[in-house]
């Protein structure tokens, strides 16, 4: 069975690409581009996996992670941070929140998906 990723992010651009390559690698993708309306679909579809971008409008996604990995019923689920910044101490703010990579935007495909792929080969184990 094909592996289930939500994408959270609010640049249309970056959610197309995201989509389209997660698409390529044959992944099945649902998305949203609201922290609030992630924790839902989270809880209702439990995905393998959110990539989540940090700065969302309304809730940010530190916030979101920190739900997810708050709630019994979804703190296993890995959540890969999709972030421009570049800022002293982004990366440990993050770690702290509860995601489990950091992808630094523009990202390099490559490694995306080679975050991907071992983060769903840990899961399966």
């Amino acid at each position: 069975m094909e592996k289930l990723i939500l994408i959270v992010e609010d640049d249309d651009v970056t959610l197309k690409l995201l989509r389209d390559i997660l698409l390529v690698y044959g992944y099945r993708v649902i998305e949203t581009t609201d922290g609030r309306e992630a924790i839902e679909r989270i809880a209702r579809e439990k995905p393998d996996l959110v990539t989540l971008d940090i700065y969302l409008h309304g809730m940010n996604g530190l916030e979101v992670c920190r739900a997810i990995k708050s709630n019994p019923e979804t703190n296993k689920i890995p959540v890969i941070a999709i972030t421009a910044s570049a800022m002293q101490g982004q990366d440990q703010t993050a770690l702290e929140a509860g995601f489990d990579e950091i992808i630094k935007k523009p990202f390099d495909i490559d490694t995306l998906i080679k975050k991907v792929e071992m983060i769903m080969s840990n899961k399966s184990e």
